[in-house]
């Protein structure tokens, strides 16, 4: 009889266990209040994406989403006047964070393309393919990203399902109360720096070129640790799963809401020529490599980050490719803005 209700008791907790954590999954939050979760962090700028797709009027025809290599070398501004010297405007919008990690570029990618009409999608990629999603992931995705995440080789997983039931709760708490931990109830336009000032670091010195030896220096170490594949290619879905599921979920994205979609290599300096998954990505789109970068230092602040002068040039380098494609029919052009009360009063 003991045992009876001893094995009735523990039904009992371990229901009520199942039961707390579901409902705690289930909690409900504000999702500006979710990307604000990143302040104070190397990915803070995550709440300006927020605010750019959601409270900015400002047209977005490219949106880049990438690592802080494509964050550093397409600064808004430069790239749209690129542009529009080759008679091609474009707004442009640069959505991307540092560190690697797909998982979290499809978050931003559907978050920007339910709301926002965009032209042509360009998803930023490195020499090769990460193994592991990105840190930020489990603190910005929603809850039923967490769950419906790979489980193959996704090392991340573990600790994002575990943290998930607080996560959701923290939100909830925050959403009900966000100025008792910091959170901003609601946009206040005084305090956002526009359509693309949060996009570069303030400091000048930032954009000053490294000494070419500690360049190559860095270059050949950046060589070393990257690690070559561990499987035979008939399981790079296996070894790379991660990454794949997430770019063909950004494709499907794309082709649902009727976005062209590219992809965008910057490689360090004097690294890889190349993508090792090229073939991988140009069945989902165009792959447009700036390897024209990688050989000159002055174009470098750090081995990986371009200087001042590799900004000017990747954005012409960029403009260059853009309005080629907006030509070649990849995507259809922006429209034209109408024409001011004083050009309709002379026409």
């Amino acid at each position: 009889m003991a045992r009876r209700r001893l094995a009735s008791f523990h039904l009992w907790l371990g229901a009520t266990f199942v039961a707390l954590v579901v409902a705690a999954v289930a909690a409900p939050n504000d999702p500006y209040i979710r990307w604000q979760s990143l302040d104070g962090t190397l990915f803070e700028r995550a709440k300006r994406f927020y605010e750019r797709i959601h409270f900015d009027p400002t047209p977005i025809d490219v949106a880049f989403i990438g690592s802080s290599r494509t964050a550093s070398a397409l600064e808004t501004p430069e790239l749209e006047a690129a542009l529009a010297a080759r008679g091609a405007p474009m707004r442009v919008a640069n959505f991307s964070l540092p560190a690697s990690g797909y998982d979290i570029r499809y978050v931003i990618a559907r978050e920007l393309l339910e709301t926002r009409d965009v032209k042509l999608l360009v998803i930023s990629v490195v020499e090769q393919f990460p193994r592991d999603g990105h840190q930020a992931f489990g603190e910005i995705a929603r809850a039923g990203d967490v769950l419906a995440a790979p489980w193959i080789v996704n090392r991340t997983l573990p600790e994002n399902l575990a943290r998930l039931p607080v996560r959701q709760l923290q939100f909830w708490l925050e959403s009900l109360v966000p100025d008792a931990f910091g959170r901003s109830a609601g946009f206040d336009p005084a305090a956002y720096p526009g359509a693309s000032a949060w996009n570069r670091p303030p400091d000048a010195d930032y954009w000053t070129a490294e000494d070419p030896q500690a360049l190559a220096e860095e270059a050949a170490r950046r060589r070393r640790e990257i690690t070559p594949p561990l499987l035979p290619d008939w399981l790079g879905g296996v070894e790379f799963g991660v990454t794949r599921h997430y770019i063909d979920a950004i494709a499907d994205l794309a082709e649902a809401h009727g976005v062209a979609l590219a992809f965008v290599f910057f490689p360090f300096y004097e690294g890889f020529e190349d993508v090792r998954e090229r073939d991988f990505l140009e069945r989902l789109g165009p792959l447009w490599a700036a390897t024209p970068l990688m050989r000159d230092p002055a174009n470098y602040r750090d081995a990986a980050h371009v200087s001042g002068a590799g900004r000017v040039r990747a954005a012409a380098w960029m403009a260059e490719r853009l309005s080629a494609a907006m030509d070649a029919g990849l995507f259809a052009p922006p429209p034209s803005p109408p024409p001011s009360s004083e050009e309709s009063h002379n026409d």
